[in-house]
């Protein structure tokens, strides 16, 4: 494996792939267009040309009645046609924007210490789910001298000694190392290849990493709480004490939310807070389907997530799903603490959301997911009913 590249040899063909797709984007969207356009142009001056034929020929015969309602119908079918394709070119907007936001962005477009931090943890991930089984045997080598190779390729960037992902690589390595030790498979040439490149990094601060095994007594001490009506008492809330959150409630909130299922651990959701000023006001003004809500006491929150931290074109939808996932554990972490939230779904423009990011200094590579508004609980709050379909609306039981 070439030491000057931090890709993987399968990931090479993927990477070249893509950049081949983004240099032929334009010339691809532009191409279509023309074609389009060309068709219409065609079909208008044929048209124009029947008309005249039609209106110099002095003899309203049977057949000349028929051309004419032909020649209506043509010209009726290219305006309904051409209008279905002005409407269609505003969706291949939208969609052509979130196809060149991930090309430009995702992990394999380019080289930098956030997208090598997120293939690290990419790849820890795999070795810790390697050590998750009973009977174990030797794993993992070509991810393990990846690891080595991404390590190596990190530590060119400033303060690597402190960075997260740096971390958990270096105490990937040193677990794997002692799963070789305790089986006594110090022989293999992978454990030699710890040995060495580990000799260097003993002051990297240690991280609790691999696998472990709880019982089921042990799990049923955690588990046996009333979820359902906790669940049930929350609900979306539109009024709030004027007050701006404690900075400790919010990380107490965010600390829970962080246990969210992460894709491959990569755990790319970032959350944007904007407590008064200008850019709360950005955030307001920028939100859509506020009716009703009293907003003197609001807090503002932008949960984005990192296309960086994206590996493929299967995962396009990946960061909204895995957003999803840490903002509910986030609304309901705020909940425990007495703080009520309201989500207001962001279905902006793509102009809109580039505007957003701009004003309120949100890094261009990563995706709005959600706006967050959010209050300690007034003495009385009120709240829409919103009843739910019976179960049998959502589970469908395939036999």
């Amino acid at each position: 494996m070439n030491n000057n590249n931090y890709f993987e040899p399968e990931y090479d063909i993927l990477n070249k792939r893509n950049k081949n797709k983004r240099k032929n984007f334009i010339f691809e969207k532009s191409k279509k267009y023309l074609i389009i356009l060309l068709i219409f142009f065609f079909s208008i001056i044929l048209c124009v040309l029947i008309k005249i034929i039609i209106q110099s020929n002095k003899e309203k015969n049977y057949g000349i009645v028929i051309l004419k309602n032909q020649l209506n119908t043509i010209l009726a079918n290219s305006a309904l046609e051409f209008n279905k394709t002005k409407k269609l070119t505003k969706i291949d907007e939208f969609y052509s924007y979130d196809k060149e936001v991930f090309y430009n962005n995702f992990m394999f477009s380019s080289e930098n210490t956030n997208k090598i931090g997120y293939f690290i943890i990419y790849q820890c991930h795999t070795i810790e789910k390697g050590m998750s089984h009973f009977k174990l045997r030797p794993f993992g080598q070509k991810k393990i001298s990846s690891i080595i190779n991404l390590l190596k390729k990190d530590i060119k960037y400033k303060n690597y000694q402190n960075d997260f992902s740096f971390i958990n690589g270096i105490n990937i390595l040193r677990e794997y190392k002692k799963v070789y030790e305790d089986n006594k498979w110090i022989n293999k040439n992978e454990y030699k290849n710890i040995s060495i490149f580990l000799y260097q990094f003993k002051n990297i601060s240690k991280l609790k990493v691999g696998a472990f095994i709880l019982t089921s007594d042990e799990l049923k001490k955690d588990y046996n709480i009333d979820y359902k009506n906790f669940v049930k008492s929350r609900h979306s809330t539109r009024n709030y004490k004027n007050i701006t959150l404690k900075l400790e409630d919010i990380k107490s909130a965010i600390d829970i939310a962080r246990y969210s299922p992460s894709a491959c651990n990569r755990q790319y959701i970032k959350v944007h807070y904007f407590p008064k000023g200008k850019k709360k006001k950005n955030v307001i003004d920028y939100s859509l389907g506020k009716g009703g809500i009293y907003l003197d006491g609001v807090n503002t929150f932008i949960i984005t997530f990192d296309v960086n931290g994206l590996f493929s074109v299967g995962e396009r939808n990946q960061g909204y799903f895995n957003a999803g996932l840490f903002s509910m554990n986030l609304v309901n972490a705020f909940h425990s603490l007495g703080i009520g939230t309201c989500f207001i779904q962001f279905h902006n423009s793509f102009r809109e959301e580039k505007k957003l990011k701009i004003l309120n200094k949100i890094p261009l590579n990563e995706r709005i997911a959600v706006i967050l508004y959010a209050g300690y609980y007034d003495k009385k709050s009120i709240f829409a009913v919103s009843p739910r379909k019976e179960i049998e609306d959502y589970f469908i039981l395939h036999k």
